[in-house]
């Protein structure tokens, strides 16, 4: 007897949701889970006419290969790292929901390349940002720089988190990676360009009003907005070719912060890392900049000679 597919996925997809809301994940993380497993059920049902409940390993392994395989080829073209979101999303549904553990033998992670990001140098980010023509995306870039933010904190910020008296933005738990509330510090020449920006471009906002809105009111700008935004200006400068992204602002910050003094601890505090190994990336970075000089083995030393 076939399966019901809709009733499935009504029944099982909101026991999933039920789950993810009981483990406190946040909103984006939930709906990306139940995006995943939405798409693998839709393909088992499509390809194979299998239910997700009643896949098997090879089955699954089906999917994830189809996310990588390139689009001229029939996939989806999706990258390492975004296959293995599909493939946590469907493990922790079978653990959750069918009551199957699938183990990293069953599904493994595919290996991703950690290559170095494409950072701008001082300078560059400051033709980047200085010469944007728009006022309202000048500072949104000024801001992100500035304060080494992420593009979901940047976009997500009211006109009550920036205290002037302080020198500091608040970061609201909601919207920090590590589910607390943190400070930044408001460098003095931020703060003279969102006093500029308040008084020419959103003078009689509300304190609890978006910093940057959105097109639909009371909503902020999306990520992919403030992407087009960065990339438009990318073209203008003719860098298209450089790999910049918007999350490049935030590794230019911790970049130049350490090549102009900062130690690594320093540069952690500064991004928030929960981990010192994240931050070690900006060592390897400045390496590539910096002309190291000549360094003797420390047994020529004349104390050990003889």
């Amino acid at each position: 007897m076939p399966y019901n597919y809709e009733k499935l996925i009504s029944e099982q997809l909101n026991e999933f949701l039920n789950t993810l809301k009981l483990i406190n994940h946040r909103k984006r993380t939930v709906d990306t889970y139940l995006s995943s497993v939405s798409e693998c059920a839709q393909w088992l049902h499509d390809k194979l006419d299998v239910s997700i409940n009643d896949a098997s390993v090879s089955n699954l392994r089906a999917f994830l290969v189809y996310l990588h395989t390139p689009v001229s080829e029939g996939g989806r073209g999706l990258m390492p790292r975004t296959v293995n979101v599909y493939n946590c999303a469907i493990k922790k549904y079978f653990a959750y929901v069918v009551r199957k553990e699938l183990t990293r033998w069953d599904l493994p992670t595919m290996r991703i390349d950690h290559t170095l990001p494409h950072v701008p140098s001082k300078e560059d980010t400051a033709t980047l940002l200085m010469g944007t023509a728009n006022p309202k995306h000048r500072i949104l870039l000024k801001v992100t720089y500035g304060c080494a933010l992420r593009l979901s904190e940047a976009i997500s910020l009211r006109f009550s988190d920036i205290s002037f008296s302080r020198n500091v933005i608040v970061i609201r738990a909601e919207n920090s990676k590590n589910r607390c509330e943190e400070t930044v510090e408001l460098p003095a020449n931020l703060k003279d360009a969102l006093l500029k920006y308040f008084y020419t471009c959103r003078k009689g906002a509300s304190p609890e009003d978006w910093l940057f809105p959105g097109t639909k009111p009371g909503t902020h700008i999306c990520k992919g907005t403030a992407e087009r935004i960065l990339q438009k200006r990318i073209t203008e400068l003719g860098w298209g070719s450089r790999g910049y992204t918007f999350h490049s602002l935030r590794h230019a910050h911790a970049l130049h912060y350490y090549l102009d003094g900062a130690d690594i601890y320093q540069v952690q505090i500064r991004l928030r890392h929960n981990g010192i190994s994240a931050t070690t990336i900006y060592v390897r970075l400045a390496g590539k900049l910096r002309e190291r000089r000549d360094i003797a083995n420390p047994f020529d030393d004349p104390a050990f000679k003889g």
